[in-house]
């Protein structure tokens, strides 16, 4: 099977308050970092995607974060494919990318990575069969790099 790289370019971190001066209609995944009772203070709580826009996939968190505004710390995310360091170099955000893409990276990086209150998801990631993952930019707490590798016993 041929394996695509792609790149996820972060930015951020952000403040919750002030996220929406920040995001642009390319950008298509977010994590949010703040504090967990059991993990402590700036740890990763969630990761998302979101094809109908940014500001209002967030707006679907405010029952669970408005209590942790001041803690919440948003980092937002372009996806494209990877082609070398030198051209990573030049670009400052890609295209919105495909939404099946943007599934399968999102399902990579949730397993990978476990977030406290992504519960859903967590077992797609063998829809992510061929990529690899560079998490560039401002990537906090990510990996900088993910892959996966999932045999199929039916598979001849």
């Amino acid at each position: 099977m041929k394996e695509t790289i792609y790149d996820v370019f972060w930015e951020g971190p952000f403040e919750w308050d002030n996220i929406e001066e920040h995001i642009e209609p390319t950008h298509v995944l977010y994590g949010l970092q703040g504090f967990h009772h059991l993990y402590g203070h700036d740890v990763l709580l969630y990761i998302g995607r979101t094809g109908a826009g940014l500001n209002n996939r967030l707006s679907n968190h405010d029952t669970w974060v408005e209590d942790e505004y001041d803690l919440m710390k948003v980092r937002i995310a372009s996806i494209g494919e990877f082609i070398g360091w030198k051209q990573r170099n030049e670009i400052e955000t890609y295209p919105k990318a495909d939404p099946d893409i943007v599934h399968r990276i999102e399902a990579m990086l949730i397993y990978a990575h476990q977030p406290a209150y992504n519960t859903m998801n967590k077992e797609s990631v063998k829809r992510a069969r061929g990529i690899r993952i560079f998490n560039t930019g401002k990537s906090g707490p990510l990996l900088p790099e993910i892959s996966f590798w999932y045999h199929d016993s039916q598979e001849k």
